[in-house]
């Protein structure tokens, strides 16, 4: 088994592979500009307007964090830090503030819950989402899959792969080849660019730039609309833009200067925060907004596992286990078929 892609939906692939009996080998190298690194981490399915399947998906995945970063502690020794504190959602429309697991602060209960947060007439409290260090978890993704007898991991980037029907070769931009029975297309926002795959896969590059500022104000992460704000250490995460710019993954000085003004109107207490640091990363958007997962319809030999956006990490868990189910011959532990790739046409 073949997984192109070493970020976290390839590794999460790859681990759950392992895990259920199986062996795999990873092709991919670490890029600039990579989503999985560059994210905030953030766990929040009850953010934004997703249709109530994908949300359901989303929140199943949420839900195997706990368990998951259990056994990659015990595997590894790497402990992965986990809030499950909640996330708020400052001025929140009457839909958001009806979904499952939600609290609704006034303005008295905001303050009181986050004193940094000031002039907001109310929120909404999601109490079951929550952020996972992203970078953490990625150290220790990839000392798991070192460890893993069943898993080899070949670096270097795939040019092209050769699929058939019960097997596929992957040539890597060195000219090396390998081979599997089949391969897990995980590419990220690179995933466009693969030569040979069965079929046109609609995925493409969008920008998104985060700041980090000194000083940890709040207690929870926090979604404005504008931007969130997630604690990491003593520092403050800030993000993020959507920019089509294809794979140019650096930093403008307008955009960061737009998410700090759009942080301080949030919490004041951070206008005079120094800038610790600046970065970017391609999220593999989809035409919906929602990831490709599944077997090729017409070439069973290629199962796709990307397209995540700006959920990677939040759906990591559940997408590993799903294509590994697919490669055991068993039922995935929930319904993918509306994340096939036959419905782009």
């Amino acid at each position: 088994m073949l997984i192109v892609g070493d970020g976290i939906i390839g590794l999460a692939t790859a681990i759950a592979i392992a895990r259920a009996g199986g062996s795999c080998r990873i092709l991919g190298r670490i890029t600039p500009g990579a989503a999985s690194a560059a994210s905030a981490g953030l766990l929040a399915p009850s953010i934004g307007n997703a249709e109530p399947g994908f949300r359901a998906f989303m929140s199943a995945s949420r839900d195997r964090y706990p368990a998951w970063l259990r056994w990659l502690a015990e595997r590894t020794g790497i402990e992965v830090t986990l809030d499950r504190s909640g996330i708020i959602e400052l001025g929140p429309n009457e839909i958001a503030s009806q979904r499952a697991g939600v609290e609704r602060l006034d303005a008295a209960a905001l303050e009181k819950l986050e004193p940094a947060l000031t002039s907001h007439p109310g929120a909404a409290l999601y109490r079951d989402d929550g952020y996972v260090d992203n970078v953490r978890l990625l150290d220790a993704l990839r000392e798991a899959a070192r460890c893993e007898w069943s898993i080899d991991v070949v670096e270097g980037r795939v040019a092209a792969i050769q699929p058939g029907i019960d097997s596929c070769t992957a040539t890597m931009e060195d000219g090396r080849t390998q081979h599997g029975r089949a391969v897990v297309l995980a590419a990220g926002a690179w995933i466009a660019l693969l030569v040979g795959a069965p079929r046109p896969v609609p995925v493409e590059p969008v920008r998104g730039q985060m700041l980090r500022l000194q000083g940890a104000p709040l207690s929870h992460a926090v979604s404005t609309g504008d931007v969130y704000l997630v604690p990491r250490g003593e520092s403050t995460l800030v993000g993020s833009t959507l920019e089509r710019v294809g794979f140019d993954s650096s930093t403008t000085s307008a955009a960061l200067d737009r998410l700090r003004l759009a942080a301080v109107a949030a919490v004041p207490s951070l206008r005079d925060a120094p800038v610790q640091g600046a970065w970017a990363g391609l999220r593999p958007m989809t035409p919906d907004a929602r990831p490709i997962i599944g077997r090729d319809p017409d070439l069973p030999s290629v199962l796709y596992a990307c397209g995540h956006g700006k959920n990677g990490i939040l759906l990591a868990p559940l997408t590993g286990e799903c294509v590994a189910s697919l490669i055991a011959g068993s039922a995935p532990p929930v319904d993918i078929t509306a994340f096939g790739i036959q419905r782009f046409g």
